[in-house]
């Protein structure tokens, strides 16, 4: 019988930092208020996107003969519209592995975007992804 497992390990990671002048194009990257994510029941960002992955996410079937083990860094803005824009890999593992990432993270559901003095701003969000795809693994 072969054992396939796939984790996922999500956390967030803010700088404090600012990028561009102030005004509507401004992207926060440590905001007063960080954006945040309420999937199903979860109560935290990271509870809600490992959520997410675990009910949403199916590795595509050409990958599944392979092994993948490493973390894929995926970097994106939280609109102040609570939708995501600028979705792209940092740093990936696998072409294809990498592509069904951001698909699956296009698919997330609405955001609760960052505040900075009251304000609802745009927000850069970089999402470590851990992959641990084991192949071929047989349990005797």
């Amino acid at each position: 019988m072969k054992i396939i497992s796939l984790f996922i390990i999500i956390s967030v990671q803010f700088s404090i930092d600012c990028i561009g002048q102030q005004n509507d194009t401004t992207i926060y990257i440590d905001p007063e208020i960080n954006p945040s994510l309420r999937y199903d029941t979860c109560s935290t960002l990271r509870n809600s996107i490992e959520k997410f992955f675990i009910d949403k996410y199916r590795m595509p079937a050409v990958l599944l003969d392979n092994s993948y083990i490493g973390n894929i860094y995926i970097e994106f803005i939280v609109e102040r519209d609570s939708s995501l824009s600028n979705i792209r890999v940092i740093q990936g593992i696998d072409e294809p592995l990498d592509k069904s990432v951001i698909e699956a993270i296009k698919g997330i559901p609405k955001w609760i975007p960052g505040v900075e003095k009251g304000k609802i701003v745009r927000t850069r969000i970089v999402l470590p992804i851990s992959i641990n795809w084991l192949y071929g693994k047989t349990n005797q």
